[in-house]
């Protein structure tokens, strides 16, 4: 094999074209994710993006986008924005690790959302999870009696009756699933930042990031058929109660940055939304909502399949990456154990005596 590193900048026409033929060959390369224009938008906020180009017998079969940290360590392209990691190669064939760390020019690289199917980095994890998702192929009211044999046959029900409480005490609602106002997006990331401070503190506001900030509001611009932000907005009467930010390819919405406004949490308002984003979806063509990984006790309500989900690291001498997975099976084991929850406990009463 052949390997060839670039700058997302150079990634010109035919290999452009040749990574897009890419993504019709596998189910888990239709996320946005995957698509060249997501690794273009962050090699444009990061200089430190680069593209492994792997080629086999004059022919090109894969590629790796991710980002050289310094002369030891690389990262999976967009870091902890990304849901989606891994190569993108023809027919999901199996990639040499090691000769792909040598021409990356590192040594180990970290991973948490790889795809299972991936078997040359499904061999290295030490933990497993899982992405939910929604499937609408068929339209909604297929998905709606996939969801009632396989999940909650009231969920649909209690959402519409939560949409009649809500029209009948704030005004008729109004929801958008492609909202282009650059002033609801706005009042989205506001609110997202918020409810990041309220909830997980201050330096957890990934948009007060200026890069992230970047990728997101450049995502939100693109309107292409296989590549776009998309924003989806619920009003009651003449208020924003709920929003959503994602991104989506030519068949696959991923559920990236959902808010809601907390005064009105008795009416589900979340719920309502993820509700209308399933029932106008399919309108745009889209077959999969993609919740990203993660159990919320919303994502399994509405879910009806999944994709498997890894996490581990690659290394070369594999020894890196064996003494982290024994120090991830250690910190299980304890958290595990009667200590771990002796220290939660001791933990929780500290902050209930502060």
């Amino acid at each position: 094999m052949k390997f060839s590193l670039i700058s997302a900048a150079e990634l010109d026409v035919g290999l452009h074209k040749a990574w897009l033929q890419m993504l019709n060959e596998s189910v888990i390369l239709q996320s946005p994710y995957y698509h060249p224009q997501y690794t273009a938008i962050i090699g444009a906020a990061r200089s430190d993006t680069r593209i492994l180009v792997i080629e086999d017998a004059g022919e090109v079969v894969g590629f790796f986008p991710h980002h050289q940290k310094n002369a030891f360590v690389a990262e999976v392209v967009g870091g902890g924005l990304t849901d989606y990691q891994g190569p993108i190669s023809s027919g999901n064939r199996e990639l040499p690790i090691k000769q792909m760390l040598a021409a990356m020019n590192v040594r180990y690289m970290g991973f948490n959302h790889m795809p299972l199917v991936r078997a040359e980095f499904a061999k290295h994890a030490w933990d497993h999870s899982r992405s939910l998702t929604l499937n609408l192929d068929g339209g909604f009211d297929a998905y709606a009696r996939r969801l009632s044999e396989k999940r909650d046959a009231s969920l649909l029900k209690k959402i519409e009756t939560n949409e009649r409480k809500l029209s009948k005490k704030f005004g008729p609602l109004r929801f958008c699933f492609d909202a282009r106002d650059p002033a609801e997006f706005i009042a989205l990331l506001a609110g997202k930042s918020d409810q990041f401070i309220r909830t997980l503190g201050v330096e957890h506001d990934i948009f007060a990031v200026p890069w992230i900030r970047s990728v997101v509001e450049e995502i939100y611009e693109q309107k292409r058929a296989d590549f776009s932000g998309v924003l989806s907005t619920l009003y009651a009467g003449d208020t924003l109660i709920a929003a959503h930010f994602g991104m989506r390819s030519a068949s696959v919405l991923h559920y990236w940055f959902p808010w809601y406004a907390t005064a009105y949490s008795e009416f589900s308002p979340g719920l309502i939304l993820l509700a209308g984003c399933a029932r106008e979806a399919p309108t745009s063509e889209i077959k999969t909502i993609d919740l990203g990984r993660g159990e919320q006790a919303y994502k399994l309500r509405f879910a009806t399949g999944h994709h498997d989900l890894c996490e581990g690291a690659i290394s070369s001498p594999v020894l890196l990456s064996k003494s982290k997975a024994s120090y991830f099976a250690l910190r299980s084991d304890l958290k595990n154990s009667r200590l771990g929850n002796y220290l939660r406990n001791l933990k929780h009463k500290k902050k209930a005596d502060l």
